[in-house]
């Protein structure tokens, strides 16, 4: 078994396209991804699932990325759970508040594909694939 096998992720965005890209690219590389469309839904499913990490998109309609993180920072059950935050935009200001409000990581769009990956093993501390 792999190292990325025993490995959940959740991946919260609002775009359909954008989750089913990265769902099956986090598949492929062999974690186990659940993707979440709706924000309003996210801490409930990381309280459920315990992901080994959060992929957030920083804009969504209802709800916002920092505003979500802060909530699952500030609770015991969560609080480990890296965010890898992710977001068209890629303005300093963005990047830092997202960082500042418990981000561990952040990725601007579009997302290469072995990029997210190579920074979620990072974040992991899983080794690189051969």
């Amino acid at each position: 078994m792999s190292p990325e096998a025993a490995r959940r992720v959740v991946l919260v965005d609002d775009d359909a396209l954008v989750r089913e890209t990265v769902r099956l690219t986090l598949e492929h590389a062999g974690f186990a991804a659940t993707a979440v469309g709706d924000a309003s839904k996210a801490v409930e499913v990381v309280r459920a699932e315990k992901p080994d990490l959060l992929i957030l998109d920083l804009y969504m309609p209802g709800a916002d990325g920092r505003e979500i993180a802060r909530a699952l920072k500030a609770d015991p059950a969560t609080a480990a759970v890296p965010i890898l935050f992710f977001s068209a935009s890629n303005e300093a200001v963005d990047v830092v508040t997202g960082l500042d409000s418990g981000g561990a990581d952040y990725v601007a769009k579009p997302i290469d594909g072995e990029v997210l990956v190579r920074k979620i093993r990072s974040l992991l501390r899983l080794p690189e694939a051969r």
